[in-house]
């Protein structure tokens, strides 16, 4: 038998005797709090945020026009001047308080609702082709509409827009018609609207909902019934270009079809 001392020095170690019981099982660990984040809390009430604020921004504009409008017809302004002015005011109202709505959105979600999508250049040529097909399409609705109703015709000159003599009539209609209704009405339907829809449905229905809007919030849609068809037909091509190449493209068809409108209305005039 070897020595404990002469093992160790020969290299030879004991074997600690290992306790066949087995350890107690750890207690579990606490429950963990749940997320604290927006998100987490309330996803719900974000969707509903995101749809109900572009809407509200459409009424507030047109709540705020109201008064503006009997302003001006108490102090015995032309229909002409009334007109110009309630559309030039109208069409701000949408964009300033629609830039606000934009502007309360994360840094990443305001890029992504006014981006541009390809290449401007492209953007632009592809808006006015689907602006000037909008137009076509539009014209062959109402058309076949005064087919179907001969008493539309009536009806659709007694909507029609008039513009007035002065060069400042003329110049403040288009403005509001070729450049501040784009801007703000595509940044309400479709970068806020659209968007906003489609956090929670599939893109075509969300489309569908925003081209109603989108033609319940133009005052003639009410009256003549192919017009409002061709209004929702225009906000679902519009929403589907916005999709395809971005705000911008759906701006500048935007801005084709209200630029032949002005341009009808001018020459009317």
């Amino acid at each position: 038998m070897v020595p404990a001392a002469a093992a160790g020095r020969a290299g030879l170690h004991w074997c600690p005797v290992t306790d066949p019981t087995p350890p107690p099982p750890r207690p579990p660990a606490p429950p963990q709090p749940p997320a604290t984040t927006p998100a987490a809390q309330a996803p719900g009430d974000r969707f509903w945020t995101r749809v109900l604020t572009p809407v509200g921004v459409v009424v507030l504009a047109f709540a705020l026009t109201i008064p503006l409008a009997s302003l001006l017809f108490a102090a015995d302004l032309s229909d002409d001047s009334v007109n110009a002015i309630f559309a030039a005011t109208g069409g701000a109202l949408i964009a300033v308080l629609g830039l606000a709505a934009l502007n309360a959105l994360p840094a990443h979600e305001r890029r992504l609702a006014t981006a541009v999508k390809h290449s401007r250049s492209g953007a632009v040529g592809l808006g006015l082709v689907i602006g000037i097909g909008v137009v076509i399409g539009s014209v062959a609705i109402i058309g076949l509409g005064t087919l179907v109703d001969p008493s539309l015709e009536e009806r659709l000159e007694e909507q029609a827009t008039e513009v007035g003599p002065a060069a400042w009539q003329v110049a403040l209609l288009v403005i509001a018609l070729v450049v501040l209704a784009p801007l703000g009405e595509e940044l309400v339907f479709r970068g806020l609207l659209l968007r906003g829809l489609a956090r929670r449905l599939s893109f075509w229905p969300a489309a569908a909902i925003s081209a109603v809007l989108f033609a319940a919030a133009h005052v003639d849609a009410y009256v003549l019934w192919p017009r409002a068809i061709a209004l929702v037909i225009t906000g679902l091509v519009l929403a589907w270009l916005y999709r395809w190449r971005g705000y911008w493209a759906a701006v500048v068809a935007h801005a084709t079809v209200n630029g032949v409108a002005a341009t009808a209305l001018v020459a009317a005039g």
